[in-house]
């Protein structure tokens, strides 16, 4: 019996094939992971920041901020720091903002300085 011309791929061709595919398709979940990790990172970033400055404008305005906010998704733990200033009318403001599941991570912080002449809004 004479053989032919072959057809098909031999079962190393295959599984050549079969490895460059998982490899490939490992790098690409991988590569998909760090992406979404980092959009997730700066998003949270983002919220910390919009926390930290909408508490600095809660202290320009004489009251006094939260020291949890609700705010996309998630709570925020808010800690503010005041320190006195060489002008007796301004005090220096540093707020730092974290998740609450990771209270100990300040994501954001955020320098100020708030006028202490300002009585608080009733």
């Amino acid at each position: 019996m004479k053989r032919g011309g072959q057809n098909g791929f031999s079962l190393i061709e295959t599984l050549v094939a079969m490895t460059v595919l998982a490899v490939s398709a490992t790098a690409i979940l991988s590569a998909t992971e760090t992406h979404t990790q980092t959009v997730t990172a700066v998003k949270d970033r983002t919220v910390a920041k919009w926390v930290a400055q909408n508490s600095l404008v809660a202290l320009e305005q004489g009251k006094q901020p939260a020291t949890t906010v609700q705010m996309g998704r998630g709570e925020w733990v808010v800690s503010v720091d005041r320190t006195a200033t060489a002008d007796p009318d301004l005090d220096r403001i540093d707020i730092g903002v974290a998740q609450a599941l990771a209270a100990g991570v300040v994501l954001a912080r955020l320098p100020g300085f708030v006028d202490v002449t300002r009585r608080p809004v009733e």
